[in-house]
This record gives structure tokens, C-alpha cells and sequence, in this order.
């Protein structure tokens, strides 16, 4: 029988979550700055911004590059995983493997070969990102894989995905609101717009490191985990997995939120440059407004989940962060002081205080669901393959995370992003609204009670042992 996990343990597993999220940011936000930054802020587009083929640019095209690259990396490292025997446990093992390049990597970005605009710098963007990406799924598709399998229970689930979203979002909360103040600061230190960015960026990575460690010190499988090992091939692991509708409807609902969080993680500071006509440190006092009330919305969603479950709890999510984003569209550019600065400081205090309860949910929410379908399926095929279902979302989700950064661009490109042309900024929230809408559609198809009916069913045939996370 497992063990329990202390709690202390449980705090060091959840920082890990924090910790790859770092770098995560770093390539999804700061990159984005970096390489096609707003105007006036002392940093040269590192690529050119001229559209091909109809939609495409250089950042667009090398970030589908390597999201091509990491999800065809998704599905074979959760196969390869759940199939582990190593000694150092089949989740484990691949933290190991994958910390070191994970953190590294990013930083190159931030070093282009090439002069700002040449096609060089577009060519080492794509290979750096391609790699990363699959460091990346190497450390990330087990460490999640781990959550079902530490908690067997829908209670459990959910305090721990709720511990590991506080931790990780009180750091994340933090971050994006201390790195443009960081760059901020390096400039008044007297460094470049450059080199305050890559101060910022090395930082960074050498704390998620210290976070990413704990996990590998904290969780030791033989002791907290007693699950199968698979022993299905690649094929048939791949057809049970597509083959499970619950899981399909919630892939489909979970795609459309990770496009609209994908359009949304740089746009702080570009409403807050753009639109506002203030600093980057103003994206950061907007970032926190959003940590404050989430912090709140953790409270409500562990109160209410259990009522309304969690299918409910991210239909009502989607439709808070949909009515929020909307919202944004209403904003016009002006500078401080200005005739519309009231009524623009107005809709976005509102908008982000009130879409921070909605991000508690989605911090939480999906990982009680998936496994919910975990679960299904290991009623089904007698054996636990988190590990796959993980990297199969994964291969999905990082296109539309390549799909998201190359709207942006193409957003940018198109119209524009500066406040004499400041549509491509102004388009961001409205879009990733209807992105929010169509989500909670989808949820409404979810099954989630005859999920549970048969998970419910195979807990009390095996007569499992008791919630080793309380």
C-alpha cells in the first residue's frame, strides 16, 4: 500500500509546476517582447514583421516550428513514461532528463546570431524553440501524470490541483508582475533595454531551477504511487486514447481555453504601453489585480466544485472570462490625464479584477477532469496511462499554443500594434472571448456523472486504498 505524502512533500511537488511554468513565460511573454517589441521602448524587432503566404510571419511561422516539434514529442515521451521501470520511477526519471535543457534553453533566444530583422535570427528562433519545447514535454507530460496517480479521488484531486495552482500562481502572480519591473529597473540602473531583458530572463531560469529540483527530492514513487506499468504498444495506446469520447470532448473544450490564454499572456503589456500610454511596470500592477482576486476565486472554487461539479464549475469559468475579454474591445488609446483615460482605466481594472475568478478555476478544473478520464480508461483497460493522455493533450495544445503566438503576430502585422495603429492590441480580448464561449459550449456535452458512475464502480470493486493526500 502507498504511503501518504506529507504535506511538506506535497508544497515541494507543487513548485515544481511553478517552476516549468517560468520558462514557459518566459518564451510565450518576453520573447514576444523581445523579438517584436512596441515602439519607443528601446529594443529592435529581432525578426522581420512582413506577412507571407497570406497570415504568416517569422515569429509566427518559428513558434508553429516548434510547437510541430513538441508535439510530436507529447505522445512518445507519455508512452515511453508510462512504460518506465526505472529505479528512479517511471515519472521521475524524466524530470531528471529534462530539467537542465528546459531552463537552459530559453536564455539562447535572448542571444539572436544574427542583426535585428536578418533571417538568421528567424532560423535560430525556430531550432531553439524546437528544442526547449521538447525538453519541455519531457520534464512536464510525467510531472503531471503524477497528480492522479498521488490523489485517487475526486477530493483529493481537487485539493491537490488546488495546492499546486496556489503555489504556482502566487509565484506566476508575482512574476508577471516583477519582470517588467525588472526590466524597468535595469534600465534605471543604467543598462540597455537589452541587456535589462536578458538580466531579467538569466534570473529568472536560475530560480525555476531551484523549483524544479524540489519535485525530483520530494515525490519518490515507491513509496507514494502503486500503479501498472502499460503494456500496450505505441498504436494500441494511442487508439484506446482517441478512442475515449469523454476524453475527446474535453480536449475540444480545453484547446479553445488554451487559445484564449495563449492570446491573453502577453497582452498586459501591450494595453498598458498601446492602449494606456503608460509603462511596463503599469502591466505588472495589472497583473496583480488579476493574483489578488484569484487568490479569492481558489476559495469559491473549492467551496463550489463539490456542489456543482467540475464540469459545471468550467462552463460558468469560460462564461466570467468570456463576458471579461469582451470587454477589453471597448478600450480606445489615449495617454494619462487624456479624455478617455477614466473610462479605459475603468474597463480594465474591472475586466481584470473580475476574470481573476475565473482563472482560479481554470488553474484547478482541468486536472479533476482529466482524471476523471484517467480513471475511465484504467476501468477499461487496466492500467494507469496518465503519462499518455497527458502527452496526447500535450500534442494538441502546443499547436494551439503555436496557433496562438502566430494569430498574435499576424494580429501585430496586420493592424498593427502602437497606438497610432493599435487595432491588432485592441482585437486580442474580443477574440479570445468567443474562444472562451465556444469552450463552455462544448463543456455542456461533457458526461461527466457516467464518468464517475463507472470510475466509482471500479474503486469499489478493488476496494482501493484510502485518499493518501489528506
Amino acid at each position: 500500500m502507498a504511503e501518504r505524502m506529507s504535506v511538506a512533500r506535497r508544497v515541494a511537488y507543487s513548485f515544481g509546476m511553478a517552476g516549468f511554468q517560468i520558462p514557459d513565460r518566459i518564451v510565450v511573454a518576453i520573447a514576444l517582447y523581445y523579438y517584436l517589441p512596441p515602439p519607443g521602448r528601446g529594443l529592435a524587432p529581432q525578426v522581420s514583421q512582413e506577412i507571407f503566404l497570406g497570415v504568416l510571419t517569422v515569429f509566427g511561422l518559428a513558434m508553429l516550428v516548434g510547437r510541430l516539434f513538441d508535439a510530436v514529442a507529447d505522445p512518445l515521451v507519455g508512452y515511453a513514461s508510462d512504460r518506465s521501470r526505472s529505479r528512479l520511477g517511471r515519472r521521475r526519471s524524466f524530470l531528471v532528463y529534462g530539467i537542465v535543457p528546459m531552463l537552459v534553453l530559453p536564455a539562447l533566444l535572448f542571444w539572436p546570431p544574427g542583426a535585428p530583422g536578418s533571417m538568421l535570427n528567424g532560423i535560430s528562433l525556430a531550432i531553439v524553440l524546437a528544442a526547449y519545447f521538447i525538453a519541455f514535454t519531457v520534464y512536464v507530460a510525467p510531472y503531471l501524470a503524477l497528480i492522479p496517480e498521488l490523489a485517487t479521488d475526486g477530493r483529493a484531486r481537487t485539493r491537490l490541483s488546488t495546492l499546486l495552482a496556489l503555489v504556482s500562481f502566487s509565484v506566476l502572480g508575482l512574476y508577471a508582475a516583477a519582470w517588467p519591473y525588472g526590466i524597468e529597473l535595469g534600465r534605471q540602473l543604467g543598462a540597455s533595454s537589452e541587456n535589462a531583458v536578458r538580466g531579467v530572463v538569466v534570473l529568472s531560469l536560475s530560480l525555476a531551477f531551484v523549483f524544479c529540483l524540489l519535485p525530483i527530492f520530494a515525490v519518490d514513487e515507491r513509496r507514494f504511487t502503486s500503479t501498472v506499468s502499460s503494456e500496450l504498444s505505441f498504436k494500441q495506446a494511442l487508439l484506446c486514447t482517441v478512442s475515449n469520447r469523454p476524453f475527446l470532448i474535453y480536449l475540444a473544450a480545453v484547446l479553445l481555453l488554451i487559445f484564449a490564454a495563449t492570446l491573453m499572456a502577453p497582452a498586459s503589456v501591450y494595453y498598458a504601453t498601446v492602449v494606456l500610454g503608460r509603462s511596463e511596470a503599469f502591466a505588472g500592477a495589472l497583473s496583480l489585480a488579476v493574483f489578488s482576486t484569484t487568490l479569492i476565486g481558489f476559495v469559491i472554487v473549492l467551496r463550489a466544485s463539490d456542489r456543482i461539479g467540475a464540469r459545471r464549475g468550467m462552463i460558468v469559468c469560460n462564461l466570467i472570462f468570456a463576458v471579461s475579454l469582451a470587454s477589453l474591445g471597448f478600450l480606445r488609446p489615449d495617454v494619462p490625464g487624456g479624455p478617455r483615460d477614466g473610462l479605459n482605466l475603468l474597463i480594465i481594472w474591472s475586466a481584470m479584477a473580475v476574470m481573476g475568478v475565473a482563472v482560479a478555476g481554470f488553474l484547478v478544473l482541468p486536472y479533476v477532469l482529466i482524471s476523471q478520464v484517467i480513471d475511465y480508461d484504467t476501468a477499461k483497460t487496466g492500467s494507469n496511462r496518465s503519462a499518455m493522455y497527458f502527452g496526447t493533450q500535450g500534442f494538441l495544445t502546443k499547436w494551439m499554443y503555436g496557433l496562438g503566438g502566430a494569430v498574435i503576430a499576424f494580429l501585430f502585422a496586420r493592424f498593427g500594434n502602437s497606438p497610432e495603429q493599435p487595432l491588432g492590441v485592441l482585437l486580442m480580448g474580443p477574440l479570445a472571448g468567443v474562444a472562451c464561449l465556444l469552450s463552455a459550449l462544448i463543456f455542456t456535452f461533457y458526461p461527466e456523472r457516467q464518468v464517475l458512475a463507472v470510475t466509482e464502480a471500479l474503486r469499489t470493486s478493488s476496494q482501493s486504498s484510502p485518499d493518501r493526500t489528506d
